[in-house]
């Protein structure tokens, strides 16, 4: 231990950690080690960081002054290394004459067949994946003294990707022909050509569909779909291709054309079918109106995916579609019986409607949670209203016929659990990982970690204010939501198909929900809900809100939200801070900046807190480490970035410059978005925020 003096962090004794047995088994060869000549491989700080980093089924003996809960920054060690980290991340500040030589046995290569590895244990940690997912987005901290064709009606079978998102000249005149019957809501729209609709759906598909994957891809039909949805669809894939003005006119005429009919409907008892008459969804009459419910509120749910991210106007409205979807999902049931499904005899296409009205649901409650998060308001649907089955495996849903499907139902082992079940499972009073037979889909693991975030928005809502500290959530519910938040990692390390590489087959998913886990940490240290105001989309407001925000309390529970913090703003400066802010790569979703600006927020006050900390206030070890890695991130950017100022000095490492530079760092990221004004206004609002401190 040692408090700061104005300096770097001095050499710091740590804790040997015991060499469990196995250690130097020799393991296959590991492509992603470092060269002989690397280093890392001979470095006495390296190698004693590696040490922190046991197997998954390594039992540390337990410490009396050391409690095993308390630990948090070896357990978000033991998860890195779960998944493949490598070990010279964590930085080193010991004495090297503790070290010695281990070797670390190899994980399988990806590259290895399912039958080549190892069979996959029930145990949460022997079933840990060995591909990192981590592995190509974190940085490495280094030492101290290294820097860092047409379709036809109906359309056959079998289509290829890029017809499947072309529009046809006679696919637009039918959705414009459909529209006529609408001209009293929008007497002056006219519609895009067909090679502006075919850019705007190809880039709805490719750009956001994988964050909300509720349609179902292979079986989607341009012609089944209502109007109304299909410029929801474009409303989005506008905005993907930076066409503000047209998102937004489309997007006020789907809202148009969408009421218009739903009140069409109310009058007449009947639904109206799609823009292609009923035979899309011939059928009985309460199959049709179930198809049209579902229709209404994939609608809804695009619309409003547009209007919560845009300007203030916009905002207003997103909450008056929030209302109409929430009643709309409660009117078309969130439940489904507890009967096994596979006694149901369906084809391909009853099962793809099937699990898209599953699916369809699920998101809805995710963003519609999501919504509440931004806004800080009390959650509209809540998580206890949900019983259905966690989504089906990737596998199964990204399957592009029947034989592919066949084939991928064969392959699955038991249901998925009902959504309560699990949650009820990960928040079960345990001294180990809560394992979930069978682990979940990485949507159904983002839906769960939904749940937890939610408990944690209303329980806060619920508790009385302490008075003393910036959260006010009991003691014995802090401990059950740090527990199930540890189980939810497990179980989530454990999928085969989790995986940050935003460009891998099973989609974004993990990697978001990587960021909205990191948001659970800071929610349960600092609850900056009441004090963003960010639907004022008024930077000045924003900042002023912050500033009057608490400071976070220094403890042992702050610790892995520290962690978590340090881990969010490392991922741009790993990839390089102006790429990312020009390119967009690592905006995949709202989501991300939104836990990003929690994040910011409070790993800067942290370091302020530093700064104020009095002689006898000093650091902890686990402090120190995230001091040391905050740092390394900070100087690793500003070596790379160029400044705007060229007079501008690059800050020292003292804590109050590195909380000014940590706001920086992430308010230059948001601020050169060009998608989204929410994410602009964040950066606006930072660079307010830091003018106040």
């Amino acid at each position: 231990m040692h408090q700061w003096s104005g300096q770097p962090p001095q050499q710091t004794a740590y804790l040997p950690q015991p060499q469990p047995p196995g250690l130097l088994t020799p393991g296959p060869p590991n492509p992603n080690a470092p060269p002989e000549g690397h280093p890392g491989m001979h470095d006495p700080a390296m190698l004693q960081a590696a040490q922190l980093l046991l197997p998954g089924d390594y039992q540390a003996p337990s410490l009396p002054y050391l409690p095993e809960d308390l630990n948090h920054f070896q357990e978000f060690t033991h998860f890195l290394d779960s998944i493949g980290l490598p070990a010279e991340w964590l930085p080193f500040e010991g004495d090297p004459s503790q070290m010695q030589d281990i070797g670390v046995e190899d994980v399988p290569k990806p590259s290895q067949s399912t039958q080549e590895q190892p069979k996959r244990s029930s145990s949460i940690r022997e079933g840990s994946r060995g591909d990192s997912p981590f592995r190509s987005w974190l940085p490495s901290v280094p030492r101290e003294d290294q820097s860092l064709g047409n379709l036809s009606d109906p359309e056959p079978p079998q289509v290829t990707k890029a017809s499947r998102f072309h529009v046809s000249e006679d696919q637009r005149f039918r959705l414009a022909a459909s529209l006529e019957d609408f001209r009293n809501v929008i007497p002056d729209f006219t519609l895009p050509s067909r090679h502006t609709l075919t850019r705007y759906l190809t880039s709805y598909f490719e750009g956001f569909h994988p964050h909300i994957p509720f349609i179902h891809v292979p079986t989607f039909r341009f012609n089944e779909c209502s109007a109304e949805l299909i410029l929801a669809i474009m409303t989005i894939g506008a905005q993907y291709r930076f066409e503000h003005r047209n998102a937004e006119k489309i997007f006020h005429v789907s809202k148009a054309v969408l009421y218009e009919r739903m009140n069409r409907e109310s009058r007449s008892g009947y639904p109206m079918g799609s823009q292609y008459g009923d035979q899309a969804h011939s059928g009985s009459v309460g199959t049709t109106s179930s198809s049209r419910q579902m229709e209404v509120i994939r609608c809804l749910l695009v619309l409003m995916s547009y209007a919560t991210w845009e300007r203030a106007g916009l905002v207003q409205e997103a909450f008056q579609i929030q209302a109409q979807l929430v009643q709309h999902l409660r009117d078309a049931g969130l439940t489904e019986p507890h009967s096994d499904p596979r006694g149901q005899v369906l084809d391909w296409y009853e099962w793809a409607d099937q699990e898209s009205v599953r699916r369809t649901k699920l998101i809805s409650f995710c963003f519609i949670h999501i919504h509440s998060v931004a806004y800080n308001v009390y959650p509209s649907l809540r998580s206890s209203e949900i019983h259905m089955r966690l989504p089906c495996s990737t596998k199964e849903w990204i399957a592009n016929n029947a034989a592919e499907w066949e084939a991928a139902q064969r392959d699955r082992g038991p249901q998925q659990l009902f959504f309560q079940d699990a949650l009820t499972l990960l928040l079960q009073k345990s001294r180990s990982a809560v394992p979930l037979v069978p682990i979940p889909a990485p949507l159904g693991n983002y839906i769960l970690l939904h749940g937890l975030l939610q408990r944690i928005h209303i329980v806060s809502e619920l508790s009385l204010p302490n008075g003393l500290h910036s959260t006010s959530l009991p003691t014995e519910e802090l401990n059950k939501i740090e527990r199930a938040l540890r189980s939810w990692t497990s179980v989530w390390q454990q999928a085969p198909e989790s995986s940050l590489d935003p460009h891998n087959a099973n989609g974004p998913i993990p990697f978001t929900s990587s960021s909205l886990l990191g948001l659970a940490y800071v929610r349960l240290s600092l609850n900056l809900g009441p004090y963003r105001r960010l639907e004022t989309r008024d930077p000045t407001t924003i900042a002023s809100a912050l500033r009057r925000s608490p400071k976070p309390e220094r403890s042992y529970r702050l610790i892995p939200a520290l962690i978590y913090a340090a881990h969010a703003l490392s991922i741009p400066v790993r990839l390089g801070i102006d790429h990312i802010a020009r390119s967009q790569a690592f905006f995949w979703s709202v989501r991300h900046s939104l836990a990003s600006l929690e994040c910011a927020v409070l790993l800067s006050k942290w370091l302020f807190t530093l700064a104020e900390a009095g002689p006898d206030q000093a650091l902890s070890e686990n402090e120190s480490r995230i001091l040391r890695w905050t740092q390394c991130i900070v100087e690793e950017a500003y070596t790379s970035i160029d400044l705007e100022d060229e007079s501008e000095a690059p800050p020292n490492l003292e804590p109050a410059s590195l909380g000014i530079a940590v706001l920086k760092l992430w308010s230059r990221l948001f601020k050169r978005n060009t998608q989204w004004p929410f994410i602009n206004c964040l950066g606006q609002s930072l660079e307010q925020y830091m003018t106040m401190i």
